[in-house]
């Protein structure tokens, strides 16, 4: 059971290369934001598939780590643009990835996301990047088991603001996934 391949990846290099980006226009960014949904639909099927006893945890958590090294590369363009915004992308993938590994081994904060938040500020103010990762990794894995993630004023230039983007990006999903299920429920009531 695969649940996502160097493939997958090369296929979002190709079309990233393929495509104009221009910072004018949003719209030709929206790739970078398919290419991260795409990782987190993946993580999503690998909790499906523990919660369907198809794998154990511990082969949940080594399927996390193969995504990880799939993405732990160094990937060209044909834009220093492209280039940028596929870093960050790769940062809010990271965030994504820990967030899921927390999730998975239960590691859950006591603290809510708000405290978590400035956690992640404050350190990353104070050049502990490490442990403002960790604490974003951990609103992550919080967002994942269904809390809501607030309204956040983060400055644009802080480093955890790709993370976030990241978390930002699994509380969509999850959000997606009730309204779909809640479809579903009608349909078949119907």
């Amino acid at each position: 059971m695969e649940f996502y391949n160097e493939i997958r990846l090369q296929n979002w290099i190709k079309k990233i290369n393929e495509i104009r980006v221009s910072e004018e226009d949003p719209s030709t960014l929206i790739v970078f934001d398919q290419m991260l949904e795409d990782v987190i639909i993946a993580c999503f099927s690998i909790l499906n598939a523990i919660k369907e006893r198809e794998i154990k945890k511990s082969e949940a958590l080594k399927e996390i780590e193969k995504i990880k090294n799939i993405f732990n590369k160094n990937y060209k363009f044909n834009s220093d643009l492209k280039e940028d915004l596929f870093f960050l992308t790769l940062e809010s993938v990271k965030a994504v990835l820990a967030s899921f590994e927390y999730y998975i081994e239960g590691k859950f904060s006591k603290k809510d996301i708000k405290g978590l938040i400035n956690d992640a500020i404050e350190n990353e103010r104070k050049g502990r990047r490490d442990i403002a990762f960790d604490a974003v990794a951990r609103i992550g894995a919080k967002v994942i088991r269904g809390e809501k993630l607030p309204e956040l004023n983060i400055p644009e230039d802080d480093a955890i603001l790709s993370w976030i983007d990241g978390i930002d990006a699994i509380s969509m999903i999850v959000e997606l996934s009730k309204i779909d299920s809640s479809q579903i429920g009608d349909e078949a009531e119907e």
